[in-house]
């Protein structure tokens, strides 16, 4: 109940107490008058002269009852008082504050009457004095009332209309309408913050914090609003932009000119897309770009794909890269679902991938098992062809105890001998089940460059998938080519990753044995990421592990990492392990692990990959 209805129904309450405490203070004051009337009417009926009364019906005879609320008569005659009510009387202010009766004594006998007179006359006036006060008092409450709820809205009216009105105008309301006004223009002020807030934590979540483009999030609301069935737009194209360059960045500069490469990356795409109208740059991922460029023709996109290989040629120049960018496009239409339009983009950029350094393709195919196909058939083109080469990047070895060796890095060329990035084949290769044919011949190759180099002195590492791993076939091929090349198999290491391993413990444990049965050595690069690397001791035991890059990259000022480091070395070494340290660019950072006892190091300042 809001306070001007409690105040209304308390203001009534208050009315009513009021009205029956008037009633009693009248009938207070009317008392002594209505006693003494009540005497003198005793008197006036000379009840004291009556003889002596024996029954009720000669009470009635000699004395009119009508007259009396109550009588009772006591005399000598009588064994006990005879009494007399007059129950038709039930008048209800004669019950408020009743007066005591009255006596008459005989005077020839010993008779008493004791008796309450009607006082006719007087009641009617209290009962008339009390009525007039209460019809008073509730018509001037309804009165007042009424006044009061219109005075109420009146009042309502014109303070809202005060403080409303933006001019200065002078009322009994000023003063209110002021502190209302200041009141609203302050949540004004803060709702109009919170907004701002809102808006700038929106814009936080939806973009990224390294280049200030939208990110995944915002992209993939836009494709999604582009393929609506309400949208009707044919003209569309989606571009999806991907760095492969930016490992070699970050692992032979550090992660800070990964960043700076990054940004002059997104640069250049977004100079290149300001030239075209209702373009969008988004950035999707740590490598990935996309650009979804609205009402763009096909010979538009030529143009604008062709000026960004343009930009990406010129930056690879300037900066000594094998490449910067490839770009995958696609038309993009109405009722069409984000993971075809994306799968098509996906095959763009694969094409785009073969076909040289900064290259661009532009898929318009919805058949997605073609797209397999043209990659099975790249592929096994490659095989044939032999069309790959080795470099050598060298581990040092530290200490006299460890043998350093040449990890084998595959490049893979295209038909005009532009380099096709690794990880695309590896990963198409995967996807088209070829995985295990394309490891099987860079490992006889990597064998046949070894023996025809016929220095067994030297050690090679090789790295192996683990889709190849957990081949039983692969296994049992390479245990033949092992045993039977036994000369070489003891200068071989075997490199694999660690979270493969540590997911699949049981088949990472056969291909480990097999190994040891065959000669050769194990190795598990990348280590220190997962939960489990500890685990990998006890159940692999490896004879090499090469911690992750991203421990080493600030260990001149990471305590937690040196400490980290050194309990690796230390658990290693009791296990009968060797630890290399990868991605070493700087001096200070080989002195750090140096002193931490590392067995080997290898990265940019030790040697860049060479050719074989």
């Amino acid at each position: 109940m809001s306070n001007l209805g409690r105040n209304f129904w308390i203001s009534n309450f208050l009315i009513t107490l009021i009205i029956i405490a008037l009633i009693f203070v009248i009938k207070a004051l009317f008392n002594p008058i209505l006693s003494k009337q009540q005497d003198l009417y005793g008197l006036n009926k000379r009840l004291a002269v009556l003889n002596d009364i024996t029954s009720e019906t000669d009470l009635k005879n000699k004395i009119n009852t009508n007259d009396f609320i109550y009588i009772k008569v006591t005399n000598d005659q009588l064994l006990t008082p005879l009494t007399f009510s007059n129950k038709q009387n039930n008048e209800l202010f004669s019950k408020i504050l009743p007066i005591s009766s009255s006596k008459q004594y005989s005077i020839s006998t010993n008779q008493v009457i004791e008796y309450i007179a009607k006082n006719h006359e007087y009641s009617k006036l209290y009962h008339n004095i009390i009525l007039l006060i209460i019809a008073a008092l509730l018509i001037t409450t309804l009165f007042c009332n009424l006044i009061y709820i219109t005075l109420f809205r009146k009042n309502e009216h014109l303070l809202i209309e005060e403080t409303l009105n933006d001019k200065d105008v002078k009322s009994i309301f000023t003063f209110a309408a002021n502190k209302i006004k200041d009141k609203i223009k302050q949540l004004t002020h803060d709702l109009t913050d919170k907004n701002q807030q809102i808006f700038k934590l929106t814009n936080q979540a939806n973009k990224d914090s390294l280049t200030g483009l939208s990110n995944r999030h915002a992209f993939r609301r836009e494709l999604t609003d582009l393929l609506s069935t309400d949208n009707n737009q044919d003209n569309a194209i989606l571009s999806i932009i991907r760095i492969f360059e930016l490992s070699t960045v970050n692992s032979s500069l550090g992660f800070d000119q990964g960043d700076d490469y990054l940004l002059s990356v997104s640069k250049i795409i977004k100079q290149v897309s300001s030239n075209f109208a209702n373009t969008e740059v988004f950035r999707v991922s740590g490598s990935d770009f996309a650009v979804i460029a609205h009402n763009m023709t096909t010979a538009q996109a030529h143009k604008y794909s062709d000026e960004l290989k343009f930009k990406f040629d010129q930056y690879q120049a300037t900066h000594n890269l094998e490449s910067v960018a490839f770009n995958g496009m696609t038309r993009v239409s109405a009722k069409q679902l984000p993971e075809h339009v994306l799968a098509r983009a996906d095959i763009a950029l694969a094409k785009a991938q073969i076909a040289g350094p900064n290259s661009w393709a532009l898929e318009e195919n919805t058949d997605f098992q073609l797209g397999e196909q043209h990659w099975r058939s790249t592929i096994n083109e490659l095989m044939v062809q032999r069309s790959f080469e080795f470099l050598q990047p060298p581990v040092q070895a530290i200490h006299r105890n460890m043998k350093g060796y040449q990890e084998i890095f595959t490049r893979f060329l295209g038909e005009t001998g532009n380099v096709i990035p690794a990880s695309t084949i590896f990963s198409m290769a995967q996807r088209t089940d070829t995985i295990v044919r394309l490891e099987q011949l860079i490992i006889e190759r990597t064998i046949a460059s070894y023996r025809l180099k016929g220095n067994f002195n030297i050690h090679w590492g090789i790295n192996v998938s683990y889709a190849s791993i957990q081949n039983s076939e692969f296994l049992i091929w390479l245990e033949r080519l092992l045993l039977r090349e036994a000369d070489i198999a003891a200068s071989l290491v075997f490199e694999m990753q660690e979270k493969p391993l540590d997911n699949h413990l049981t088949a990472s444990k056969r291909f480990f044995d097999m190994l040891k049965r065959a000669g050769s050595r194990s190795a598990i690069c990348r280590f220190g990421k997962g939960i489990g690397s500890f685990r990998l001791f006890k159940e692999l035991k490896p004879d090499y592990i090469k911690i992750d890059s991203s421990l080493i990259v600030d260990i001149e000022h990471d305590n937690t990492n040196q400490q980290f480091i050194r309990m690796i070395i230390d658990v290693a070494h009791r296990m009968e392990c060797q630890v290399v340290a990868e991605g070493i660019e700087r001096v200070e950072q080989k002195h750090i692990l140096e002193h931490m006892y590392i067995d080997g190091v290898q990265g940019f300042l030790i040697a860049r990959p060479a050719p074989i």
